[in-house]
This record gives structure tokens, sequence and C-alpha cells, in this order.
């Protein structure tokens, strides 16, 4: 039983580190991919996909409403809603998704949705309907569990960044620091830097709280990769960050006592 894919992400990035994921599984087969709501409507209608992993935000319409769309136009693909929100799960209840899972993306978690997934397929082939209730008992369990995995430690393991050619990604136990870069951020691993498609704000919601930490208003730091705590000029403190530049950063006023307090003194 193979199962037929169309991801629908704006961001490049994004859809490839889900097609990375998809791509690991035997029975997915990756139909297409779409980088707008009007594009996916079109592509979705064109190879029936029996799966749409659809973004929630879109830069043309809501995710939302593709599905919608895609109901009153008679195509019944299953949903799953992908996204850097959680604050949208209600919403996707209502349109009866089979599942909701948070950027970026973990496999654990995955392997429960393509569970799930593969479940409701073997159900409509046997020609036993999904049952409300059982699809409502499902996506209730969903929300109920969302907010512990959003905020795990182990939510997931990379990042996904631009090279020259290709999107890589980044461990993010390889992060030391991260940097505002006009309306983007960069990474700085300890021996490359790589520009991303996230804002730093972006960046801060998707680094585990207790790893990473916001010193100053255009910097993240790795806690585990601060090798010095140095007082500088009127009460101001910079940090030393142990990649081979050896980079040295501000650390603003108002964070020098929680900073210290979260490196242990």
């Amino acid at each position: 039983m193979m199962l037929r894919v169309v991801i629908v992400d704006d961001e490049a990035p994004a859809r490839s580190e889900l097609r990375y994921l998809l791509e690991q599984y035997n029975d997915v087969e990756i139909a297409d991919e779409a980088a707008s709501g009007e594009e996916a409507l079109e592509v979705i209608a064109d190879c029936k996909p029996d799966v749409v992993f659809l973004d929630i935000h879109l830069h043309d319409m809501e995710g939302l409403e593709v599905a919608e769309k895609l109901a009153a136009g008679g195509a019944s693909p299953y949903i799953v809603y992908a996204t850097a929100y959680d604050s949208y799960a209600l919403q996707a209840f209502e349109t009866e998704a089979v599942d909701y899972i948070l950027k970026p993306f973990n496999e654990e978690r995955l392997d429960k949705t393509m569970e799930r997934l593969r479940k409701h397929m073997r159900s409509t082939q046997k020609g036993v309907p999904n049952e409300p209730h059982a699809l409502e008992h499902t996506l209730r369990q969903i929300i109920e569990t969302m907010q512990p995995v959003s905020r795990s430690s182990s939510s997931f393991s990379r990042i996904p960044v631009e090279k020259a050619t290709s999107v890589a990604f980044v461990d993010i136990d390889d992060i030391v620091y991260a940097a505002a870069e006009g309306r983007n951020a960069r990474i700085y691993a300890r021996y490359e830097n790589y520009i991303t498609s996230f804002s730093l704000q972006d960046l801060e919601k998707k680094l585990p709280k207790e790893k990473f930490y916001r010193i100053h208003r255009t910097y993240i730091v790795n806690l585990r990769h601060i090798m010095e705590f140095i007082p500088w000029f009127k009460g101001t403190v910079q940090v030393k960050m142990n990649n081979t530049e050896e980079t040295v950063l501000p650390v603003s006023r108002t964070v020098v006592k929680d900073l210290k307090s979260r490196l242990g003194f």
C-alpha cells in the first residue's frame, strides 16, 4: 500500500526537510510539491494524492482555507497540518484533519503520523469508513498532548539552512550561536555558518529553550558553547563562544542576572 503525498509549504527549506523525512518511508511516494494555496489546489486536482501535508500559513491563503476548498470541490485526501504554531489545533480539528504536527519536524512524531495514515488507508481499502467519533477521539488526544510535544527538548534535531545550490540540515547541538542578518537569521556552527529562511524571532521559537538563550536582540546562543563570561564596562557583560573564531558577543543588561542563573552562578 503506497501513500501518494503532496507537500504544501511556502518555504523551500521546510518542504525539503519534510520531503527528506518522508522519503525514508518505503510506502511513501512524493507526488508533488506546492508553494502556495492556489498552486496546491491545482497540484492536488491534477495528481489526486492520498495525503496532503499542508502548512497552516501560506502567503496567499490559510491552509485551513485550502482544506475547505478541497472539501467543497469534492477532493478527499487525508490532511496533515504542519505548522510552527500550536494555536490552530482546534480549527484543524474542525476540518477533520488526520493529524497536526509542529515544525521543526521530529522523526519520532512523524512515525506516529504515518501509523495514523496507514490505519485510515487500511480502513478505507476494506470499505470501512472512518467513524467521526473515532477521528474526534484521535484528534482530541493529539491536541491534549501537543503542548508538551511542542516544548520538548527532543522535539527536533535539525534546522534547514541554505547553501549555494541546495538545502542542508544542521544538528541543533552543533549550533554555537545565531545572529540576525537583515530579516533572516544566520546560524554559526563551530566551523561553518549558514543563512536560514527564518527570522531570529522564528528561530528562537524553534530552538529548545533549555539549550538556547536570547542574550541580545540580535543574538541567540547555545548555552553549552559559552566558553567565558566576561565583565565589560559599566556593568555590561560579554560572552566568548567556542567556535573557531572564539567570537565575543554582547549581552543585554536586562538579561545578565538571568543568564548568570542559567549558567549556574
